[in-house]
């Protein structure tokens, strides 16, 4: 029963998490009116949260799995899966630290921010990236969990 109770909170706060990577890349544009930018960024606080969430429920079910951690430690695609993650956490920072900057700014006379083409493409890219990786990372679960890993 622990199992299943704590794959359902790693589950639902990988959805969550999921939500907000893709909610920054929906109202992330080049002109943001200051209304998207709160927005924005109480999305990228949620963001930072439920990775949070993510890892401790991760370990929480490797730890309590009726697989034992030694099961994960000796799968090379659970490394695979922790280093997607990890480079996606990495994605993260460049993005989270614009949105800090454009909030400390300030808007114009509109209400609205303008952000340099150069700038708009780096956060962009990152935003991407970070999709592509979390997107990566469900197939390794999926091969995890019937053994194509394992290196031992």
């Amino acid at each position: 029963m622990l199992d299943a109770v704590l794959a359902w909170v790693h589950f639902v706060a990988i959805f969550a998490f999921t939500g907000c990577l893709f909610a920054e890349v929906l109202f992330y544009a080049q002109r943001l009116p200051a209304v998207t930018l709160a927005r924005i960024a109480r999305i990228d606080i949620a963001y930072g949260i439920l990775t949070v969430a993510v890892v401790v429920s991760g370990i929480a079910h490797v730890m309590y799995s009726p697989k034992t951690p030694a099961f994960y430690v000796h799968d090379v695609l659970f490394w695979t899966k922790i280093g997607l993650f990890l480079t996606l956490g990495l994605f993260s920072i460049p993005p989270t630290v614009h949105f800090i900057r454009l909030r400390r700014a300030g808007s114009d006379a509109a209400g609205s921010l303008d952000i340099d083409a150069g700038t708009y493409r780096t956060v962009r890219a990152c935003l991407v990236c970070e999709v592509i990786l979390l997107l990566c990372i469900p197939l390794c679960a999926a091969f995890i969990a019937r053994g194509y890993g394992f290196a031992g």
